[in-house]
Parts: C-alpha cells; structure tokens; sequence
C-alpha cells in the first residue's frame, strides 16, 4: 500500500499499555510500527489525539511533530524554534480519479484485536506506486487507528489509496488503521495506546515559537 515516510520516533515516548477505545474515540497515545518496504526495517511513529486533534512525531521530523485537526496542518520545528501552518488543501476531485485508478476493498466479515482495540479487516487490490499488483489486509477501527482523514483532508487519493472509493469513504467517515498487511508483509501496525486525558498545550505551538513566512517558501501564503 501506498504508505508515508514513518521514521524512528525521538526518545522518551511515553510509557503506554493496551486499553479498549471508547464509544467517542480513541482519546489518547497511540504507538504504531511501520516496516520498509525492500529492507523490513521498523520505524515507530507516535499520535496523540484529543477530540478532532491529533499530534504525531516521528515521520523523519528529527524532533519535531505534526499537528492537524482535519482542515489545518501545523509542523513544529524545534531546532529553529518555529511553525509552519498551513491549510488542507482539498483534492477531491483528484481523490475520486485516483481511487477509480487504484483498486477496491472490501469488508471479509473478519474482526481482529490490535493493540486491545477491536478492528474489522477489509481485503484490497490495487496497484503500488511503481504500478505493480498490490493485495492485501488493512484492519480498520472506528475511532482509533493512525487517522488519515486528518492527515490528508478529504484529499485520501495520496494515502493508502489501494482500496478505492470504498475504502477512503470508510476513512472519512472517522475510521483509523490499526494494521495492514501488504503482499503477505506487515507494513504498519498498531502496538501500544493508552486512553488518557492530554494537555491542550500538547496541540499547540509552544510560546517561544515564531510562525515561519509561507510567503518566501515556493510561493505559498500565510493562513
């Protein structure tokens, strides 16, 4: 599956255990291990979620994180002590051609336990980025999993697209990935969360930070 650069996550995560999500959503840490695709080696990735925001660090950020509510995105980045906040921008038309292009999923009837959290498997077909046959496994939970409806906006066609139009309307509808199998390969799973109440603090820029000028960067504008 089409899957986004999850890189080691800084040191000192918080110590978490297994807990069920609740009838709202996961609210809470979640830990999850990605493998590369020729090498097999692991990369961990953190979210942190709190009503519609989420806080991931990992994802080569060397420190840093990215934090989004579903229609903005906030990059921190501590060694210049500044952020970048952008907008989502939406594709949806873009989304619906390259869902068609891609492939299907569909539900198998199979539930899983991944990390404590129930999920219900969807089996795909589609095509990977270099256009080889891609089939496998993505166990979805409602409410919990690695959130890409936030991440991507309505624009799903850039992320785990294989599963078409199906399977990107289940995302939208406020479903996460809690694992997928990929050519018989795990390539990201869920291995820890813990429900717990998270500091407001943990979803805004610190004080000392300055807001970096879009306006100097390729022709991008301020928010």
């Amino acid at each position: 599956m089409h899957r986004t650069t999850l890189c080691v996550a800084t040191a000192g995560l918080l110590a978490i255990t297994a807990m069920p999500a609740t009838a709202q959503g996961f609210q809470g840490v979640m830990q999850f291990v990605s493998y590369e695709k020729d090498s097999g080696a692991p990369d961990t990735l953190t979210q942190m979620t709190k009503g519609s925001k989420i806080r991931i660090e990992g994802m080569g950020m060397r420190g840093g994180a990215m934090i989004m509510d579903g229609s903005t995105r906030m990059i921190l980045m501590p060694e210049q002590k500044q952020y970048m906040l952008m907008p989502v921008i939406s594709g949806k038309a873009d989304r619906v051609a390259e869902e068609k292009r891609n492939g299907v999923a569909v539900r198998t009837g199979k539930m899983e336990t991944v990390a404590g959290i129930p999920c219900e498997v969807w089996h795909y077909t589609g095509k990977d980025d270099d256009g080889k046959p891609d089939t496998g496994d993505a166990c979805l939970a409602k409410g919990a999993g690695f959130m890409v409806n936030r991440l991507a906006g309505d624009n799903m066609a850039q992320y785990f697209s294989e599963g078409g139009a199906a399977f990107g309307e289940a995302l939208a509808s406020g479903m996460g990935i809690m694992k997928v199998v990929s050519n018989g390969k795990v390539e990201l799973i869920a291995i820890r969360a813990q429900a717990s109440s998270l500091p407001d603090a943990m979803f805004a820029a610190p004080p000392d930070y300055k807001p970096l000028d879009l306006s100097k960067m390729g022709g991008m504008h301020k928010p």
